[in-house]
């Protein structure tokens, strides 16, 4: 059935699109329902708590209206004595009280009643309070019956009233929703006891029409059907405007159907809970009220979820269209695609044959030119990597000059075409490149390598070849050159040390150079080499910092003297050695011994307790008078050395007596510094 390469193409691309269609789809789906049930969740409970905090607004001004008439109360009562006030300066306390208790509660719609009762012991014994009531928003407050402030008390023995409450706790107490006879209607009270020094002042309080209230509610706009409305704290109560007394839970016949709609993808307090009323589905969102009231936005589910469902059936829609398109679009570029395969077949045939010259044509701006652009671009990073990596094997990562592999090609490539042409091999390196290493670091090391690097290539010119074979040791070809040239160039190279910048500070090497000629001395390749190896030994045998050409007795240089280096030497001598500078004292270098000498593991653990400074190892109490006797005993005489007998100090605070030899003499990297041996001896008796 599908025989061809189009056919072939197409049914698979038609059955990855529907798979692929399918997938999304299923994962889409998924995804917006998580999201548009979370965004019902989110906007049932951003209703809710839009309600809640409008209600909470009502409830904080009548709680700061109380608190501020209490605060009034206590003042009034602190500026009185005798029988704390007289009936006159009371009724004008009253009358200032109440004119602003009423400017206040006027813009508070569902206020409707305020009342302050005195106790008798603030009165004097005389019955006295106000208690003004209004029916509506619209209508002034009016004076009504008072009633004795003591008739409150628990200690009457009288029915406790709705007000006991807040006597007994001594706080501010939201009252729950009850009927008022004398108003005739249901309300919902804030009252404050007020006591100043545990004596009781009196009581008062702000009571809100509850009606008012549960019809604000009603109007809010919950969906398209639903409502909001109040709670008793437990939720077994509800309040409605139709029964604002209270009515059971299930009054209606709801039954719970889930108690968490979200399933866990919210939080228990942000949750929505889903009951069944009538046959019909509705979702809960709960948030509490200050006064310990709950308030409760309720709508169909139908409505909360119509937003998801027309989400869906879009989403579903556009996946239909996507698939029908991407089909569409897969007729026309299998036609194309098919056009350019064999041509690309071809240039993949020819790449992995080696041929990375072919060019490949992209004719077309579709997938199919695309891949033959990027194959193309493939291509040519191919040929671009594999020049880099020519040039990462055959010249060296620190100096950029030619490395060990790189050297052996160019001089065998020199070799083939020399055909008996002079020219010189050179064989270099820098004089104790190990101490610059040790006393400065690797870094240093490093940069003394560029920079000795960059020296030959820009003296010897671009027609030598200059190589980096390892470590410190760097060979030069000089084609055309004669051994008399060669010496020329390498006695001016060497009269001078060589440079190099680090820290901020310049700093000096020397070479050692030694050097064989072609063909007169030698014509293999080998031979040069080796012959050039051994004029590098014995300018270093002869002192380094110079250059030698090679002769035959140099073949016969016993190397096993090189093995004996300073290093070697030194760390074996059976006494402490110390390199300092003369003009600041920086220690330049110590052995294995001076470590043993001040109980250090080794040269960090010196350097940390020396800080690198000479000065630190001497006991504190010979320091000035050895410094002094070392700084004359050496300014004196061609010798300029020094004796003397000292005490150190080691780390870990012990103190050991010395007998110190010290000779200044000038070096070429440090100007003038110290070279002292110590030599531990017994405390004298």
């Amino acid at each position: 059935m599908f025989h061809s390469i189009k056919s072939k193409f197409l049914a698979l691309c038609l059955s990855s699109l529907c798979v692929l269609g399918l997938a999304v789809g299923a994962v889409s789906l998924t995804a917006l329902t998580r999201a548009t049930s979370r965004e019902e969740v989110d906007n049932m409970n951003r209703t809710a708590e839009l309600y809640c905090s409008e209600l909470d607004l009502k409830l904080v001004q009548t709680e700061d209206v109380v608190s501020f008439a209490a605060t009034g109360l206590v003042s009034g009562a602190s500026a009185g004595t005798g029988a704390l006030w007289d009936g006159e300066r009371r009724a004008r306390f009253t009358a200032g009280l109440d004119r602003i208790l009423r400017d206040t509660l006027l813009s508070l719609p569902e206020a409707r009643a305020y009342y302050t009762y005195y106790a008798e012991e603030l009165t004097g014994g005389a019955a006295d309070g106000v208690w003004y009531v209004r029916e509506d928003e619209h209508s002034p407050f009016r004076q009504r019956q008072w009633y004795k402030a003591s008739e409150f008390l628990p200690e009457n023995g009288q029915e406790l009233t709705l007000y006991t409450k807040s006597a007994e706790t001594g706080h501010g107490h939201w009252v729950e929703p009850y009927y008022s006879i004398a108003q005739g209607k249901m309300l919902i009270s804030y009252v404050m006891p007020v006591y100043r020094d545990g004596t009781f002042l009196g009581l008062v309080g702000v009571d809100l029409d509850f009606g008012e209230i549960l019809r604000s509610l009603e109007r809010r706009p919950v969906y398209e059907t639903g409502y909001a409305f109040l709670a008793d704290g437990t939720g077994k109560t509800h309040y409605h405007i139709d029964a604002p007394q209270g009515v059971p839970e299930d009054h209606l016949g709801a039954k719970l159907v889930d108690k968490d709609v979200s399933h866990g993808a919210t939080s228990d307090t942000d949750a929505l809970g889903r009951y069944r009323i009538d046959g019909t589905t509705y979702d809960i969102a709960t948030c509490s009220l200050r006064n310990g009231l709950e308030l409760l936005v309720m709508a169909p589910t139908h409505e909360v979820q119509a937003e998801a469902r027309a989400a869906t059936l879009q989403l579903v829609a556009i996946l239909i269209f996507c698939l029908l398109l991407f089909a569409a679009i897969t007729l026309v570029l299998t036609q194309r695609l098919t056009r350019h395969l064999q041509a690309l077949s071809s240039a993949a045939r020819e790449i992995a044959h080696g041929n990375l010259d072919v060019k490949i044509h992209a004719e077309s701006d579709d997938e199919v030119g695309k891949l033959a652009g990027v194959l193309q671009h493939t291509v040519d990073s191919l040929k671009e990597t594999l020049a880099r990596l020519h040039r990462l094997t055959f010249n060296d990562g620190l100096t950029g000059i030619l490395n060990r592999l790189g050297i052996d090609r160019a001089l065998e490539n020199w070799h083939a075409q020399a055909q008996g042409t002079p020219a010189v091999l050179i064989s270099l390196d820098l004089d104790d490149f190990k101490f610059v290493n040790d006393l400065l670091g690797h870094a240093a090391g490093d940069e003394a390598l560029r920079a000795l690097a960059r020296r030959l290539h820009d003296f010897f010119g671009r027609t030598a070849l200059v190589a980096r074979n390892g470590g410190d040791e760097f060979t030069v070809l000089l084609p055309a050159t004669t051994a008399a040239q060669a010496e020329r160039l390498l006695s001016e190279l060497t009269q001078t040390p060589q440079h190099y910048l680090y820290g901020g500070v310049e700093r000096s090497f020397t070479l050692s150079i030694g050097y064989v000629s072609y063909p007169d001395q030698a014509e293999s390749l080998r031979d040069l080499t080796r012959y050039a190896d051994a004029a590098l030994y014995a300018t270093k045998l002869k002192g380094k910092n110079g250059f030698s050409r090679y002769t035959a007795e140099q073949e016969q240089v016993d190397r096993a003297k090189l093995s004996f280096s300073l290093r070697d030497i030194s760390q074996n001598l059976p006494g402490a050695i110390i390199v300092c500078s003369v003009a600041d004292g920086k220690l330049l270098y110590a052995n294995d011994e001076a470590f043993r000498l001040l109980d250090c593991t080794d040269a960090d653990d010196f350097a940390a307790y020396t800080q690198k400074d000479v000065v630190r190892i001497l006991y504190p109490g010979d320091r000035t008078e050895t410094i002094a006797s070392v700084r004359s005993q050496t300014s004196k005489g061609e010798a300029r050395q020094a004796y003397v007998r000292c005490r150190v100090r080691t780390k870990e605070g012990a103190v050991r007596y010395v007998l110190a030899f010290a000779r200044k003499r000038a070096s070429a990297y440090y100007g003038e510094v110290y070279y002292i041996v110590m030599v531990e001896e017994k405390e004298p008796a």
